[in-house]
């Protein structure tokens, strides 16, 4: 009787444990997939330049910039470049005195001299282009070859870097640049050699003569271009002593307009050398009598550095003149008509210590023996 309950019981945890097994998965099985996440149609974020806690989105410049890679300050501008792809960037050049972008350039190796945005070269394929987008050069490359890098070697001259997919270690060559480059090589010194220099034979100044770049150099254009012997012949002819006019520059404030432009309140001063033709036998010691004046003026200059007007206060002009030369800047118009009350200028352009040394710069520049 015990025999046969226990084999009941046997019998009953057996089929028990086979229904149990055929409940059990023999594997382990995939879960159910995810349904597709809906994406909300929302433009991806820009790239961003900040300057004065102010955002300008790069993309709404050049919608083909993917990245910001670099802010470089060139004088009074900002190089802001952007990565487009393997061969070609952007640069934005932002002006900080307007706080805007003034111009937008796709290409590579951008380079430039001294600290003047004006003489940018660059790179786009095997071409090479000037600041103003003239073709400065076109190279003969194959292929395989492309331009790696650009430096300035001197005012006309370009060393151009030379890569290809099949050789490790670049090339370099140089370039002179085709005509339309930033700048032209300057003619030879006048040499002396006792004889006496009339006045229509000084040279009209350039900026190059002082070393000057950028905005100051606009400046200094600016003045001569508003006073020199071909522009004002009747100063020299009228007087037989007088050789040469310099021009000079002091700044004493700025403000911005409504176009974007830039007026820069000014000092002119035009300074006149007597005698100077009969008195170079020795160019460290000139011989010469000289005298300057000076007067209040506006010049205005665009994005780039090109005049747009320049105004010089004329004889009998009512204090009324003086406060629209200064515009905004009224404190500068109320000093200028207190008694007495001629200005410190920031800047004087060019920056000598007199108007002699002035005058030695340039004769340093143009002649020699």
């Amino acid at each position: 009787m015990n025999f046969i309950k226990k084999t009941w019981l046997i019998m009953i945890l057996c089929l028990l444990l086979t229904a149990c097994g055929a409940d059990s998965p023999t594997a382990p099985t995939d879960p159910p997939e995810e349904p597709p996440v809906e994406t909300t149609g929302e433009p991806a974020s820009g790239v961003i330049f900040t300057y004065n806690d102010k955002d300008y989105d790069l993309q709404e410049r050049d919608p083909m910039v993917n990245s910001l890679m670099v802010e470089t300050p060139v004088g009074g501008v900002i190089v802001v470049e952007g990565h487009i792809g393997p061969d070609v960037g952007y640069y934005g050049i932002f002006d900080t005195e307007t706080e805007a972008f003034v111009k937008d350039i796709e290409g590579a190796n951008l380079t430039w001299r001294d600290d003047d945005i004006s003489t940018a070269a660059y790179s786009l394929w095997s071409e090479i282009y000037g600041y103003d987008g003239s073709l400065l050069k076109k190279l003969d490359l194959t292929e395989s070859e492309y331009i790696s890098g650009l430096t300035w070697k001197d005012n006309w001259c370009l060393t151009v870097e030379i890569s290809s997919i099949d050789s490790e270690a670049p090339e370099t060559l140089e370039i002179a640049v085709d005509e339309g480059a930033p700048q032209s090589p300057r003619s030879e010194k006048i040499r002396l050699d006792g004889e006496i220099i009339p006045w229509e034979q000084f040279p009209i100044p350039e900026a190059e003569a002082f070393g000057l770049t950028g905005k100051d150099a606009s400046l200094y254009e600016a003045a001569v271009s508003q006073f020199n012997r071909n522009e004002t012949p009747e100063y020299f002819t009228s007087d037989d002593d007088l050789d040469l006019i310099l021009p000079s520059v002091g700044v004493f404030g700025k403000y911005s307009t409504d176009e974007g432009n830039t007026v820069y309140v000014v000092n002119f001063v035009k300074c006149f050398f007597y005698d100077l033709g009969s008195g170079l036998d020795d160019l460290d010691n000139p011989v010469y009598t000289y005298e300057s004046l000076n007067n209040l003026a506006s010049i205005t200059l665009d994005h780039d550095g090109k005049l747009v007007s320049f105004d010089e206060l004329g004889d009998g002009k009512d204090d009324s003149a003086v406060y629209r030369f200064c515009g905004p800047l009224t404190d500068i118009a109320k000093k200028l008509l207190a008694p007495g009350g001629w200005l410190e200028e920031s800047a004087r352009i060019p920056d000598t210590g007199s108007y002699e040394e002035m005058l030695q710069q340039y004769l340093n520049y143009y002649f020699e023996r």
